[in-house]
C-alpha cells in the first residue's frame, strides 16, 4: 500500500493529504539532508586520513629516492598527489555547501512546528553535531564546527607538507617544478581554503540562526587554532628539513671519503647521499651486452671508490635525512679545477668534477628529480654509447629496492 491510499483502500481525502504532507515531505527532507551531510562529513574525514597515510608513506626510506610511492605491487606517482588533494577538497567543499544550502532552504520554508524540527535534529544529528547551539561559542574548540575546522586544517597541513616535501625530495618528479609552478600550487591551495570558508559558513550561519536564534561566527580563536594545527602538521611531516634551517652554510670537507654504495659516501663521521642521482644498489644484478648476469651494484660502488680514492672530496650539504645522514652536492678536488670555497660555487656553470655528473656519465647511476633535468644530456650520451648499465638490461634502482 502506497502513501496515496488510506487504510481501507480508498484514495485519501483533501484533508488527509494536507495532514500527511508536512510529515511525509518536509520532515523526510530534513532527515535526508542531515543524513546526506553526515555522509559528506565521513568522506571528508576519510580524505584527511588518506593525506596522513600518503604523507607518512612519503617519509619511508623505500620511497625517498623515487618518483613513486609504492603500495605493494602498485605505484602512485608523486606528481598527481598535490592535484588530487586539491580536487578532493574542492569537491568536498562543494558537496558540503550544497547540502547545507538545501537544509537552510528546507528550514526557512517548512511549516513544521519548531518543537518537531528540534526533535528531528535531536534524534538524527549529523556525526559532527554542527547544529548544536554550543557551536556559536568560538572559545569551545571541540564542538562540531571546531572538529570540522581541525579536520580540514590537518588535511591541508598534510597536503602542503606532501607537496613541498615532494618538491624538495631527491627522487621526486615534482622536484623539477620551477618557482612559477610551485607558486601556482600555493595560490590554488589558498583559493581552495577561501572557497571552503565562503561556501560552507554562510549557510551554516543561517541554519544556526533559524534553529537557535544565535549569530554564528567562526571567531579568531578557531582561526588561530586552525593555523596552529596546520603549521604543526606541516612541521611534523618535515621535521628533518626544518631542523636544517638552523645549521650554518658551512661546507663539508675537504676530506677523505669512502664509498658506501654507488651513490653514498662516508666522510667526517656522516653518510652523504649524492644529490640528483640514484645508482644501482649494492646487491643489484644486471645483464651485460651478452645477456649474462653481472654484479652491477658492486661495480658502481667500486667506480665511486676509484673516483674518491686519490682525491679529497668537498660537499655542500642541502638537507638531512637523519642525524648522521646528509644529502649533498659533492665534488672531487683536483689540480685541474678550482675547489669550491662557498655553497654558491657549486652552482657556477658546469662542474666537471661533480661526482653525480661523473657517475651518470660512467653509466652507474640515473638522474632523478632535479638531477634528471640537469644531467639529461649526459645520461642520454651514456645510453647512446652503451656505457655501464646501459650496455645491457637493468631494473631501475627504485623498483629494485621496492622488491628487495
Amino acid at each position: 500500500m502506497d502513501d496515496t491510499t488510506s487504510n481501507d483502500g480508498t484514495p485519501p481525502t483533501t484533508t488527509e493529504m494536507e495532514q500527511l504532507s508536512p510529515l511525509s515531505i518536509q520532515a523526510a527532507a530534513l532527515v535526508r539532508s542531515i543524513e546526506g551531510l553526515s555522509n559528506i562529513f565521513w568522506i571528508s574525514i576519510g580524505g584527511t586520513f588518506l593525506t596522513i597515510f600518503f604523507a607518512g608513506l612519503s617519509q619511508l626510506a623505500s620511497n625517498a629516492n623515487t618518483d613513486y610511492i609504492y603500495l605493494g605491487e602498485y605505484q602512485v606517482p608523486r606528481s598527481i598527489l598535490p592535484l588530487a588533494g586539491l580536487t578532493f577538497a574542492l569537491i568536498a567543499f562543494w558537496m558540503t555547501s550544497n547540502r547545507l544550502k538545501m537544509l537552510a532552504f528546507v528550514l526557512s520554508t517548512t511549516r513544521l512546528p519548531r518543537a518537531m524540527v528540534h526533535e528531528i535534529f535531536h534524534l538524527n544529528p549529523p556525526i559532527l553535531h554542527v547544529f548544536e547551539k554550543s557551536n556559536a561559542d568560538p572559545w569551545r574548540p571541540f564542538t562540531g564546527v571546531g572538529v570540522l575546522i581541525i579536520n580540514w586544517a590537518v588535511f591541508f597541513g598534510n597536503s602542503i607538507a606532501l607537496t613541498l616535501a615532494t618538491a624538495a625530495q631527491q627522487g621526486a618528479s615534482s622536484a623539477v617544478f620551477d618557482l612559477p609552478t610551485l607558486s601556482a600550487y600555493a595560490v590554488l591551495i589558498i583559493v581552495a581554503m577561501v572557497y571552503g570558508i565562503r561556501s560552507i559558513f554562510p549557510p551554516l550561519r543561517n541554519i544556526l540562526g533559524i534553529l537557535h536564534g544565535v549569530d554564528f561566527r567562526v571567531g579568531w580563536p578557531r582561526q588561530i587554532g586552525a593555523l596552529l594545527v596546520l603549521m604543526g602538521v606541516y612541521a611534523a611531516n618535515n621535521a628533518d628539513l626544518i631542523g636544517e634551517l638552523d645549521q650554518p652554510d658551512d661546507l663539508l670537507g675537504p676530506a677523505v671519503a669512502n664509498a658506501v654504495d654507488g651513490d653514498t659516501l662516508f666522510m667526517l663521521g656522516v653518510e652523504v647521499e649524492l644529490f640528483g642521482i640514484d645508482a644501482v644498489e649494492q646487491d643489484q644484478i644486471c645483464q651485460n651486452a651478452d645477456g649474462a648476469d653481472y654484479p652491477c651494484g658492486r661495480v658502481a660502488t667500486q667506480a665511486l671508490q676509484q673516483l674518491v680514492a686519490h682525491n679529497p672530496v668537498i660537499c655542500n650539504p642541502l638537507f638531512s635525512l637523519s642525524d648522521t645522514r646528509r644529502v649533498a652536492i659533492c665534488e672531487l678536488i683536483s689540480e685541474n679545477s678550482p675547489a669550491p670555497t662557498q655553497p654558491e660555487d657549486f652552482l657556477s656553470g658546469e662542474r666537471p668534477n661533480n661526482l653525480s655528473r661523473l657517475l651518470v656519465a660512467q653509466g652507474h647511476a640515473l638522474g632523478v628529480g632535479i638531477g634528471r633535468q640537469v644531467l639529461d644530456q649526459i645520461q642520454l650520451e651514456a645510453q647512446r654509447t652503451r656505457t655501464g648499465i646501459w650496455q645491457g638490461s637493468f631494473e631501475p634502482p627504485a623498483a629494485w629496492r621496492n622488491k628487495h
